[in-house]
């Protein structure tokens, strides 16, 4: 790829805005045309005669004219020589990476402590620059102040006439929060936003995972349904402020009971599902599940106020229940409510099978 096309498919690919990215085009297209006279573009020589009475015409402006597309770049830019060292870099470069000419003019590339990690990059950059003449892709970089940074480079080859790389010129944006916006939504997507517990959807793909191994070590996995006891009267009389406080309490309270490898997820409202995981036997849940059953049962200070409050749990099991998540799911749904009409503040097993919080059977 010569420079001309290069610049070409830069433009294309670029999110500028139209006038913009119009403007940059016709000025870098200037600019190829004044390296290409110095050798840099092998696809224009010879140049045609129509195309060099043109080009003779602005040879005047074009020195200025890439002098100041460089400078001017929104995006950082750096010439890079055949050995991987740094010929210049523009003022775009510095302030994306705090890193002026002085530091870097002369510096192998490689070993300079903004794109160390490209090391791990370099094989298939060198192919795809070697064999295509063009390379991009995301790495991990730090800035001169030592802030992590995600860089989007793109690096094309610019030959002589007879097709040796004369330079490399490589183009640098900043997507880091870009990336962290990303990261933001998809942990929305995942996590509950008042609890900051997994949501259904986070919670499904654990127990798929979950269930996936424990049908090869023949495990157990115990899905627990929970539903708080009395809650919508709370709700109602102390106001839904009260109320998001007294989920975020007990949600931490039982999640501290679990496990690492165990899950806690909330559904909606007062709803929760642990997922617990790792079971030779049914009976090795039960311990997990007192402690579950106790924490939510313990009083809440909010203020000055004292609050009691208990919670209802309906257990499943992997593979003696149901085969998928969506099946235990609703067979510990159903062991709840049987919990909720024998009074609540109790265990019921599927099949049904009773623990209250005094141990009861």
């Amino acid at each position: 790829m010569n420079l001309r096309t290069f610049i070409r498919s830069y433009c294309f690919k670029s999110r500028l805005a139209t006038n913009a990215l119009v403007r940059l085009h016709r000025a870098l297209s200037f600019m190829a045309g004044y390296l290409a006279r110095l050798g840099f573009d092998s696809e224009r020589w010879p140049v045609p005669r129509e195309e060099a009475a043109a080009d003779r015409q602005a040879n005047a402006l074009c020195p200025e004219l890439a002098a100041t597309v460089f400078s001017h770049a929104r995006e950082g830019a750096m010439l890079v020589d055949p050995f991987g060292r740094v010929i210049g870099v523009n003022e775009a470069f510095t302030r994306l990476t705090g890193y002026g000419q002085e530091e870097v003019n002369g510096r192998d590339l490689n070993s300079h402590r903004m794109v160390r990690r490209l090391a791990a990059f370099y094989a298939p950059m060198k192919n795809a620059l070697d064999f295509h003449g063009h390379w991009s892709g995301e790495i991990q970089s730090s800035h001169k102040d030592g802030r992590e940074m995600t860089l989007r480079i793109s690096i094309s080859a610019v030959h002589d006439r007879h097709g040796n790389v004369r330079h490399y010129v490589a183009l640098l944006s900043d997507m880091t929060q870009m990336k962290q916006r990303l990261q933001l939504l998809e942990r929305d997507a995942r996590y509950d936003a008042l609890t900051q517990l997994p949501n259904r959807l986070l919670l499904a793909e654990r127990m798929r995972q979950a269930l996936g191994k424990a049908r090869l070590l023949q495990q157990k996995v115990a899905i627990a349904f929970i539903d708080l006891d009395g809650f919508k009267a709370l709700n109602d009389s102390y106001g839904h402020d009260w109320g998001d406080r007294v989920l975020q309490i007990v949600a931490a309270r039982i999640n501290a009971t679990l496990r690492e490898s165990d899950t806690l997820a909330r559904l909606g409202g007062d709803e929760f599902i642990a997922g617990l995981v790792g079971l030779q036997e049914v009976e090795d849940s039960e311990p997990l599940l007192r402690r579950m059953l106790q924490a939510a049962n313990a009083p809440l200070l909010i203020g000055a106020q004292t609050v009691e409050i208990s919670a209802s749990i309906g257990v499943a099991f992997f593979p003696e229940h149901g085969q998928e998540i969506d099946a235990l799911i609703s067979k510990a749904d159903q062991a709840m409510y049987l919990s909720k009409k024998a009074g609540g503040n109790r265990l019921a097993f599927c099949p049904t099978r009773f623990i209250s919080f005094n141990n009861e059977t």
